[in-house]
């Protein structure tokens, strides 16, 4: 079944149709769809963590003040609960791999970036 715009008089919308596994299955739906079948049907995308602003400073506020081998301790720990949320979200282990990756590398930058500016003053 293709998706229809009902504003549109029920025809198909152009470049943008949605394929459906059942009638009673809706695109958009809040959390999980109800239906497992629909798990196969499309990848899940977390909002980006290297986007999140307060995720990234808050690690790297923390990673200021630890050092050594209790910051990686720390980094592990903090990843795995990342990893286990996504995880329980559905969210693929490839996509999972790619956004601790980019976090990361937004800690390494924010990190750099206040060493920087701290050494500039």
């Amino acid at each position: 079944m293709v998706g229809t715009c009902h504003r549109h008089h029920g025809k198909p919308l152009r470049g943008m149709e949605i394929f459906f596994v059942s009638a009673q299955a809706s695109p958009f739906t809040i959390g999980k769809p109800s239906e497992p079948i629909l798990l196969d049907m499309a990848e899940l995308i977390p909002f980006p963590l290297h986007s999140r602003a307060a995720l990234v400073r808050s690690i790297t506020d923390d990673l200021e003040d630890v050092h050594g081998p209790a910051a990686n301790v720390f980094w592990q720990q903090r990843m795995a609960g990342i990893v286990a949320t996504l995880r329980s979200d559905g969210v693929a282990e490839d996509a999972i791999r790619r956004e601790i990756f980019a976090l990361q590398l937004a800690v390494q930058s924010e990190l750099q970036r206040r060493a920087y500016s701290t050494a500039a003053m």
